[in-house]
């Protein structure tokens, strides 16, 4: 039942954010794919955190706009090098 709770409580903590990390990746990409690919990155690093939904929403912010900004650099960087 834990697992559980975890699961859900995570998942709802990420989708609060998924906007917001779509709306970063998209402004440095300026690509709707791009972005995407990004912000599904982004949630999926933030997922493996271990008690991300027990962090105040500052601090989920915070990491979302590092992770989000990170993801969609290396996305850039790939893009540009192919």
């Amino acid at each position: 039942m834990k697992s559980t709770d975890y699961f859900n409580q995570t998942i709802e903590a990420l989708r609060r954010l998924e906007t917001y990390g779509y709306q970063l990746a998209y402004y440095i990409l300026q690509d709707e794919d791009l972005a995407m690919d990004a912000t599904k990155m982004t949630l999926l690093a933030l997922a493996q955190v271990d008690e991300f939904y027990n962090m105040p929403a500052a601090v989920q912010r915070d990491l979302m706009k590092k992770s989000a900004i990170r993801q969609s650099m290396v996305i850039k960087y790939e893009n540009l090098t192919a």
